[in-house]
């Protein structure tokens, strides 16, 4: 039965991969930044809304049929020629993309954001580059992930209700598994079709993309369409393809793989034009790293931060609450303020040297987790005191 077992072995552990459970950490944090890009995307094409997806732009309902032919395609927006109807779904699916940022009912906004967003690349698909379409899938993987366990407005709600956990909870990790997935195939089919050109095969396909007028951006020395150039930059992309189709799944390759695969992007975002497509792409790198990996990559940076680390001494009489502490806490990743007991009447912070510094700026400059509330300082002040109770509260607790 050795034999059998050993043979069995390696589809156990692929199982326990793709169906195990893990930190949540990854999940919350590519959710914070994709539905940022989603949002900053919608804002991007708000500015011609009227072009896309009205009956006065360039796709009428009735054209849009013409063109799709017996193709398919179907999108709650479909058929609706009324103008005012199609802007309130646009408004309600960029607040979904704002709210999925921010973690922020972060189960029905992925959802209502998915649905949105369909509707929309649905309405005109002729204006989606392959970024895009990625886009909407990852949507789909966010909205079946417990993404808001971890970095969101949810988590810290929960906290300060004293509802939620100090350090997440474990989740089933097939939908970060799904993603990770997503991204090699996307590079996989990408290199296999490109086996099939001529230009990229005899290394010059490199050469006339970025020569078409529409993709055209910024200039670049004449050195690097020197044919040398052009066939280095040829097969490197494709290389980068093919490892970022499978290498990356190797942790000892990995980093290597996502620094090239940042580095080709990097080319790509300045010379072409293909609006948020680096940044929609390189963004699913996060997807291949554990949230345990996450959470001790921001301990180290912590550590390598020291010159930066704040020392806060509670009004005279203070103390933090339990579910005050855990909320400070958590949006302080990188550990950079702790709190101590004063004997003033007043927040004060210390930096490593001893001088003193402005509370509200100091600590929230050092707390990623709060930076929104850059919009409005006093409430983050006012978030500080309300932390606070009285050193015989029996829910308070020293730091």
């Amino acid at each position: 039965m050795n034999w059998l077992r050993a043979l069995l072995n390696p589809f156990r552990q692929f199982g326990e991969w793709l169906f195990g459970y893990g930190s949540p950490v990854t999940m919350g944090l590519f959710r914070a930044v994709f539905g940022g890009l989603i949002f900053t995307n919608l804002m991007m094409i708000s500015i011609d809304f009227e072009a896309w997806f009205t009956e006065k732009g360039f796709t009428p309902v009735y054209l849009l049929e013409y063109w799709n032919g017996d193709v398919i395609r179907y999108s709650p927006l479909a058929n609706v020629t009324d103008s005012r109807i199609t802007l309130l779904a646009f408004i309600v699916t960029t607040l979904a993309a704002l709210f999925t940022s921010l973690g922020l009912f972060s189960r029905v906004s992925s959802v209502v954001l998915l649905l949105g967003l369909t509707a929309f690349h649905l309405r005109n698909p002729d204006i989606l580059h392959s970024g895009d379409t990625l886009m909407r899938a990852m949507a789909l993987y966010i909205a079946l992930s417990p993404s808001g366990a971890a970095c969101s407005i949810d988590r810290l709600i929960g906290l300060w209700r004293g509802k939620a956990p100090l350090e997440p909870l474990d989740v089933s990790l097939w939908p970060q598994r799904m993603m990770q997935i997503q991204l090699a195939l996307v590079y996989f089919a990408t290199a296999w079709h490109k086996s099939f050109g001529d230009w990229w095969l005899n290394g010059t396909a490199t050469y006339y993309l970025p020569h078409l007028d529409e993709f055209d951006r910024f200039p670049v020395p004449a050195w690097v369409d020197h044919p040398i150039m052009i066939s280095a930059s040829t097969w490197f992309t494709l290389l980068m393809e093919v490892a970022l189709a499978t290498l990356i799944f190797s942790k000892p390759f990995r980093k290597w793989v996502l620094l090239g695969g940042i580095l080709l992007h990097v080319g790509i975002e300045y010379r072409m034009n293909i609006p948020l497509f680096a940044f929609i792409i390189t963004s699913c790198y996060i997807t291949f790293y554990e949230g345990t990996e996450v959470t001790l990559w921001a301990s180290r940076v912590g550590q390598r931060l020291k010159k930066w680390q704040l020392s806060v001494q509670m009004p005279s009489g203070r103390e933090l609450r339990k579910s005050g502490l855990a909320v400070l806490s958590a949006v302080d990743p990188f550990g950079l303020v702790t709190y101590n007991r004063g004997e003033t009447g007043d927040w004060r912070s210390l930096t490593p040297s001893g001088t003193a510094v402005a509370f509200t700026s100091a600590t929230l400059a050092r707390s990623p987790g709060a930076w929104l509330l850059w919009l409005w300082p006093p409430a983050w002040r006012r978030l500080c005191d309300r932390a606070l109770a009285t050193v015989e509260d029996s829910d308070a607790t020293a730091p």
